[in-house]
This record gives structure tokens, C-alpha cells and sequence, in this order.
């Protein structure tokens, strides 16, 4: 099969178009036949070598969690699923499996899910990482209920965009913070509080918003650019970081200060582990219209370089998809 593949870490420069042998499924997994691959925040730092703390880097080396496509072989014990479905998935990549910059990446059959009528492969791409890290922030290890007051920091990126709806269709009130070019594609998605981080000042808008402090706080941009965040959360109330890998700062004394403040700190990154549920749900959310898909960018894979460049400036709105292969 051919890929983009690096041999070293580094900047977009190092990807390389090559061929490299196509896998083969073993127990428990599905081959998947890309149609388009997702593309994350995780990825430029993936190949920056931020990941080393988490799972060796063996070259040559695919990058890319998210794929979209259909299933090309089904290894043993796998039920449920069979040659040509669609399906898409956060794949093996997370656990030092090889990436989905590929024509051709595998996946634990627990981490698979059909795409329903009315998604293409495209849409499905963008779905996994951002959807699920937003919505086991919110919900499996945040907590957040009805009639909560929540602010979702960066509202306007891939993550963001679902958290802010996932967030709405709980039934919570919700604020996000975004840059001015972003501030009316939030109002769009029906955000009760849009603060433009450019032009107002945070704290201020958040206080007059929920005087005695917010019941929620999700921080998917960093330490740095929210640095009194854990003021703006009431005692009881919970503040979730999403770790970005480069603006964490110390995270055992974030979590010594949230406990004595009485404010519920999480530190929540994706678990992609038995999420064909949670995948089917929000794809659902995405077919009944509870929920809109983030808007979509569309790059060749071989053009995988210019899209790393763009995601990397930061302030994208949406989400960045690879195309791989033209498949029915």
C-alpha cells in the first residue's frame, strides 16, 4: 500500500509518499480500507515526538488516528462486522499501532462503528478523536448535568465544536470563548455566551454571565491562555483540562489546587477503548440533526505537509480531513 510516512521526527518536511507493506488483521481486528483520514492536533505533535512518553516510535512511522472507509479484511474472532461495510474509527494508533495516513489501517473491532445513512466517508472522518474526547470530557468523567452553567474554552476548534453541542443538547447553558472571525459560527450553533477572547475580557464576561461561579469549565487550548481558570468555578463545581501535550504546566498542583478550592479537577484525555457505543450515539446526534458537523477542510493526502502547517497556527475552525482514496 502507499502512505505518508516520516523516518524521523521533526516538521511537515519530513513526511514521505512511499510504499510500505499493507497489514494484516489479527484476532479481534478489522482492516480498513481508507477513504479519508482525520486529522488532530495530537498529529503534529505526534510527529514532533511529543508521543515518546507514551509509545515507542519504530520507523518508518504512519501518523493518524482517525479513518473513514470500509472494511478490506476481518480477522479471527471478529463478529458483527463484514467485507465492505462502512465504518469509521480512532483505529490502533493510540496503542503504537501504525497510523491512518494510509490506504489501508487497522483497528480493534471495539473501536469500530458503522457509518449510518446520511453520513459520507468524509463527515465520518472528522468524528472520532474530537467527538469522543469532547464528549468523555463532558459527560463520562465531567459529570455535566442539565441546567449546569458551562463554558467550553476554544469553542470553535474540531473539539470544541462538539463540545459546545454535546453540551447544548444535555440541556446545560453554555458559554465559549473563540476568536472574533469565529464569534458568529458559535452564535450559530446556538451558543448562549459567546466571549470574543480578543476583544473582551474573559474573567469579566464570565462573572457577569454566572456570578456565583460556573458549574463547568472545559479547557481544550491550554494552561497558558486560561491561567485563573480555576477561579471562575464555584466549590463543587467541575474544571476539565484536555492535556495538549505543549501547555499543561504542573498538573499534580493544578489538581492539590482544585481539591482545595472544592472544585472537581479532571484531567481528561481520549480513551478509545470499547467505543463503538459512543461512536454510534454521536453519529446518530449527526443523522437526527441535534447535532452539526463542524465545518470540513479538505487536503489530498499527499498535501498531509499543508495541513499540518495550517492546523499548527492554531485558531482553525472545524476540521481537517485527508483524502486517501476514491472508494464507492
Amino acid at each position: 500500500m502507499y502512505a505518508m510516512i516520516i523516518e524521523r521526527t521533526g516538521g511537515p518536511e519530513v513526511f514521505q509518499y512511499a510504499e510500505i507493506d499493507t497489514p494484516e488483521p489479527g484476532p479481534g481486528e478489522v482492516v480498513v480500507q481508507v477513504a479519508y483520514a482525520g486529522v488532530n492536533p495530537a498529529d503534529w505533535k505526534n510527529r514532533e515526538g511529543h508521543l515518546a512518553q507514551f509509545r515507542p516510535y519504530v520507523f518508518p512511522y504512519i501518523i493518524g488516528f482517525d479513518a473513514a472507509g470500509r472494511i478490506s479484511a476481518v480477522g479471527e474472532g471478529v463478529e458483527g462486522f463484514a467485507l465492505g461495510d462502512r465504518v469509521f474509527t480512532p483505529t490502533n494508533h493510540g496503542q503504537g499501532g501504525q497510523g491512518s495516513y494510509a490506504e489501508f489501517v487497522v483497528a480493534n473491532a471495539d473501536r469500530v462503528a458503522r457509518i449510518p445513512e446520511g453520513l459520507d466517508f468524509a463527515q465520518a472522518a472528522a468524528l472520532p478523536v474530537a467527538s469522543l474526547t469532547a464528549w468523555q470530557g463532558l459527560f463520562d468523567r465531567g459529570g455535566l448535568q442539565r441546567g449546569q452553567q458551562a463554558l467550553i474554552h476554544g469553542g470553535s476548534g474540531g473539539l470544541g465544536s462538539f463540545a459546545v453541542q454535546f453540551a447544548r443538547w444535555a440541556g446545560a447553558e453554555v458559554a465559549a470563548t473563540c476568536s472574533t472571525p469565529n464569534v458568529q459560527y458559535l452564535r450559530d450553533l446556538g451558543v448562549d455566551k459567546v466571549i470574543d477572547y480578543r476583544t473582551e475580557n474573559i474573567t469579566r464576561e464570565v462573572q457577569a454571565w454566572a456570578p456565583e461561579g460556573l458549574d463547568f469549565l472545559m479547557d481544550a487550548v491550554g494552561v497558558s491562555t486560561l491561567p485563573n481558570g480555576l477561579d471562575l468555578v464555584r466549590s463543587g463545581g467541575t474544571f476539565v483540562s484536555i492535556p495538549t501535550l505543549v501547555d499543561d504546566g504542573d498538573i499534580p498542583a493544578a489538581a492539590q489546587a482544585g481539591a482545595a478550592r472544592g472544585v472537581n479537577r479532571v484531567f481528561s484525555t481520549m480513551d478509545d477503548t470499547n467505543c463503538t457505543r459512543t461512536l454510534e450515539k454521536i453519529a446518530s446526534l449527526l443523522v437526527s440533526g441535534d447535532v452539526r458537523l463542524p465545518p470540513l477542510r479538505i487536503f489530498q493526502l499527499r498535501d498531509v505537509a499543508d495541513a499540518h502547517r495550517i492546523l499548527q497556527q492554531g485558531h482553525t475552525r472545524g476540521k481537517i480531513v485527508l483524502e486517501v482514496a476514491n472508494i464507492e
